[in-house]
């Protein structure tokens, strides 16, 4: 994947490139002039080729600029591999220290950045994700701190990821949810059982004796 602006133009001119597939000249030049999301690469990609020449002043302005235009919150600080692929642009943070690899799909309210766990932890060294190449982020999902996700991962719309994300992952809030119901139910049988082992058992009510009753019977009488 080439770098920079050519790995996104070489994306867009890809099989995949739209939902319909490899688009035409005329319909790539009408989803770039429409959609918000390939201006807010461009703006980004030109505000971070100031930011690396130590030009940090012009690069903020540039990146002012992108925010106001597409409501895309992109540091120009942050290292973005070829081919992102950004479909709304609303709400999207990325943090200065965050790393994306390539060909890396972002939607709508995504944020990528530090935890700030380290304000009221002061042992903690807080820090910033590191996603890998061919990763989907759903809307609204969180990635905070020094957390590493994998290549080919999913995260799903409003999941905040608190833990690295092995290579071909997925991760969603419905998956946690299930499994950890799931292990709730399994603690809960094996209690039950332990409590029916542990109990004393039950004695039968004709074998209960009267108080004063030693057992024996007293003679009929004639």
């Amino acid at each position: 994947m080439p770098r920079g602006l050519r790995g996104d133009l070489a994306r867009l001119f890809s099989d995949r490139g739209l939902h319909e597939g490899r688009p035409s000249l005329p319909r790539a030049m009408e989803r770039v002039v429409t959609r918000p999301g390939p201006l807010a690469i461009v703006l980004y990609r030109a505000s971070h080729w100031l930011w690396v020449r130590g030009r940090e002043t012009p690069a903020e302005m540039v990146w002012r600029i992108n925010y106001f235009l597409t409501g895309a919150d992109i540091h120009p600080g942050a290292e973005i591999g070829g081919g992102l692929r950004i479909t709304h642009t609303s709400g999207l943070v990325i943090g200065r220290g965050v790393r994306i690899g390539d060909n890396v799909t972002l939607l709508h309210g995504v944020t990528l950045g530090g935890s700030a766990r380290g304000w009221f932890d002061g042992t903690y060294e807080d820090g910033f994700p590191d996603i890998g190449d061919e990763t989907e982020i759903m809307a609204g999902a969180k990635v905070l701190g020094p957390i590493r996700v994998g290549r080919r991962c999913f995260i799903g719309a409003n999941a905040v990821l608190a833990r690295d994300l092995p290579d071909g992952e997925a991760f969603t809030p419905g998956r946690e949810t299930a499994e950890l119901r799931r292990r709730v139910e399994e603690l809960e049988r094996r209690l039950a059982e332990n409590e029916a082992r542990l109990a004393p058992p039950e004695r039968d009510s004709g074998d209960e004796q009267a108080p004063g009753d030693t057992g024996r019977r007293r003679p009929a009488r004639p």
